[in-house]
């Protein structure tokens, strides 16, 4: 068995015991198609073939998920393994349990999104395991791309999420997070999670033990578009904190588990430590602007900012940068103001490389959240934008 650091480098080893052969079916078929890396799955639908596996001492499950019919037949049996129980139960049933007292243990409801059971099932995991894991890396190559500006009110957030709705139609993995102090990410994913990034963040500073457990079951996945992310922290103080370390190592391992094919990071746009370690950790920079002159101003601030800390500490991230001018209007040919804009950029970056067009109702709001009318000159020029990388 491979280590990495000490961890344990395996797929965790869940059996899937319920009479309902439909659920089972159902259930295996999206572990295996979405989290085959975590898990290797076996299922059981009739008792006896339960209780022959269960009687073969040879077989080592971690994790028994197991329906109240076959717990209250085989009980003895499930216990005698001394695997982690967790009890699949509506919610009728897991009331039940409680009165009668016949089920002890964890108990997680089977009927909900398949994500919310995966990070339930991984939460417990956590907490009851006394091994260290890590997931073994899937065949893909990670690309983490900021998204920064030193602008205010460009709409470099509608722009990331756009570059991440945009991949997950593409069929792209996607992870979404926002490292804002004011977050607006609720505003377009949805998902239920108690946790959020402050308690990634606490975890990464007091206790790294299991981190990737801790990283998957602390993550949302929005039902519509399949993205993951993170919910905003409590407070927008957890920010005003020296993350530099925390923040590079979160990046690290999300990269690590080659789980997302890209990694969207979108950022405040202050010059501050914690930024500058997240921008020396993206592959990719898309520096998002207006064609203003009064942004050129701030852009050449931010790279003279950027050369000098360089030139300190020994790094050097301009070839990272891409400019992108988001709200372009429609116009013929490119005015004079455009064309000084370009010319006092040019020693700066390495021209415009994609233009996002102004779409009057691009934010629709719907079933509790704003949708993306990807359908329209954003879109396209998004999906050009992403083509380059």
């Amino acid at each position: 068995m491979a280590e990495v650091q000490g961890k344990r480098m395996k797929k965790i080893n869940l059996v899937i015991a319920d009479e309902d052969s439909d659920y089972v079916g159902s259930l295996v078929d999206y572990l295996m198609f979405y989290h085959a890396r975590k898990f290797s799955v076996t299922s059981f639908t009739e008792e006896a073939q339960l209780k022959e596996y269960l009687e073969d001492r040879a077989s080592q499950p971690e994790i028994l998920l197991v329906g109240g019919t076959f717990y209250e037949k085989l009980g003895d049996l499930l216990q005698a393994r001394h695997s982690l129980i967790i009890f699949l139960t509506s919610e009728k049933i897991k009331s039940e349990k409680k009165e009668t007292g016949q089920a002890k243990g964890k108990s997680i409801n089977k009927y909900q999104y398949g994500d919310k059971i995966v990070t339930e099932i991984l939460q417990i995991f956590a907490e009851e395991t006394s091994l260290s894991y890590a997931f073994p890396p899937a065949c893909q190559k990670t690309k983490i791309m900021g998204v920064y500006s030193p602008i205010g009110g460009v709409g470099k957030t509608t722009l990331a999420i756009g570059a991440s709705i945009q991949s997950a139609w593409e069929g792209k993995s996607c992870f979404y997070l926002n490292l804002e102090n004011m977050a607006s990410t609720s505003l377009y994913f949805t998902g239920e999670q108690e946790e959020n990034i402050s308690s990634i963040l606490y975890f990464l500073k007091n206790n790294r033990r299991n981190l990737s457990l801790h990283l998957e079951k602390a993550k949302c996945v929005d039902p519509v578009y399949k993205i993951a992310y993170y919910h905003p922290p409590d407070s927008i103080l957890d920010f005003n904190e020296d993350l530099t370390e925390e923040l590079s190592i979160l990046l690290k391992e999300l990269r690590a588990t080659s789980q997302y094919e890209r990694i969207f990071v979108d950022m405040s746009s202050e010059i501050n430590r914690n930024n500058l370690a997240v921008l020396r950790a993206c592959d990719e920079l898309i520096l998002v602007a207006e064609q203003k002159m009064s942004a050129v101003t701030k852009i050449k601030g931010m790279f003279k900012e950027l050369r000098l800390l360089g030139s300190r500490e020994g790094w050097d991230i301009s070839d990272k940068f891409h400019l992108v001018l988001n709200k372009e209007r429609a116009v013929g040919n490119l005015s004079e103001e455009a064309i000084n804009y370009e010319e006092e950029l040019r020693p700066h970056s390495k021209g415009v490389l994609a233009r996002i067009p102004m779409v009057e109702d691009l934010a629709m709001w719907q079933d509790g959240v704003y949708k993306l009318d990807m359908n329209t000159g954003f879109g396209k020029a998004i999906h050009e934008l992403l083509a380059h990388f």
